[in-house]
């Protein structure tokens, strides 16, 4: 009877986790064969499509004596570093911001409800918005003419600071509600006894909120930093990673490598480099939150 009960148990739990056993097979099938490709010369065109060669890691060795691979891993970490700033910054002047009840709650709702809309319409929807907004006819160009600004083609003449604004614009949201959610968790009482000791808004928010905050920053900044560092579609969509290589990140170069110069066994040791760049970064931002959560 045990036995049987064991086996039904086994079934209740097995059978809801088989699509994702499946999906966590083929996706570890992939990175094998990936890995496998990147000890290659295989390609899409030619001998090396009919026939690969295993070249051992001379694709890993080319890495770094390759100049555009360097430029586009430092385009790589200034269009990371701004994005993620920018995000963090701006999604924790909003959170406190709406969080104060001298505000309208009319503007609140307002103001999270515009800023949540940037986060939640596709990525493809924002590549024709910002293609628009900063076309040279366009209306940041018709804005800044009524300043007195001459027009400017922005994704020509400034392409890595245009794409980065509009990433801080697509994806401030999330650190927005996360900061949010956080502040709802830190009960008045220390805002009251900091009010009856005097202490002015800004000493309230650096010795209260932000170190009771400080595992939620933390956390936010490792979230936005793996999804900005691997963000391809809206670059793409704007720029393809030009004019020129002004915005080729790391994803594109590692598409123009596979799909437009088929360099395919090329393309995935960039992948794999790209993976422990990724986990490195991981890696020393854990390490920060449990210094952070030690200090708390």
């Amino acid at each position: 009877m045990v036995r049987g009960m064991r086996k039904r148990a086994l079934k209740f739990i097995g059978i809801p986790m088989a699509p994702a056993m499946a999906f966590l097979l083929l996706l570890l099938v992939a990175i094998g064969w990936a890995l496998y490709a990147s000890f290659t010369d295989l390609a899409l065109v030619g001998r090396a499509a009919r026939d690969p060669h295993w070249v051992g890691f001379r694709n890993y060795a080319r890495l770094f004596g390759d100049q555009f691979f360097l430029r586009s891993l430092a385009i790589s970490a200034k269009f990371t570093f701004g994005s993620v700033a920018g995000q963090c910054l701006l999604g924790l002047l909003l959170a406190v911001l709406l969080k104060r009840s001298d505000i309208n709650p009319h503007v609140k709702t307002v103001t999270a409800a515009v800023v949540t809309l940037c986060w939640v319409i596709p990525d493809i929807v924002v590549v024709y918005i910002w293609g628009a907004f900063t076309a040279p006819s366009g209306m940041l160009n018709t804005l800044l003419g009524t300043l007195g600004v001459p027009p400017r083609r922005w994704l020509g003449e400034l392409p890595l600071a245009t794409v980065t604004v509009a990433n801080i614009w697509r994806g401030t949201a999330f650190s927005m509600i996360l900061f949010s959610s956080a502040l709802e968790t830190i009960s008045p009482v220390y805002y009251e006894a900091a009010n009856v000791d005097g202490a002015t808004p800004w000493q309230r928010f650096r010795h209260i909120t932000l170190p009771l905050i400080a595992p939620t920053i933390m956390m936010d900044l490792i979230l936005i930093t793996l999804w900005t560092f691997g963000y391809f579609t809206l670059i793409f969509g704007l720029t393809g990673g030009g004019p020129g290589r002004a915005t080729e990140v790391m994803p594109v170069f590692i598409y123009n490598q596979s799909f437009r110069f088929y360099k395919i066994g090329y393309g995935a040791a960039l992948s794999f480099v790209m993976m422990l760049l990724v986990g490195g970064i991981s890696a020393m931002y854990f390490w920060l939150l449990r210094k952070v959560e030690r200090l708390r």
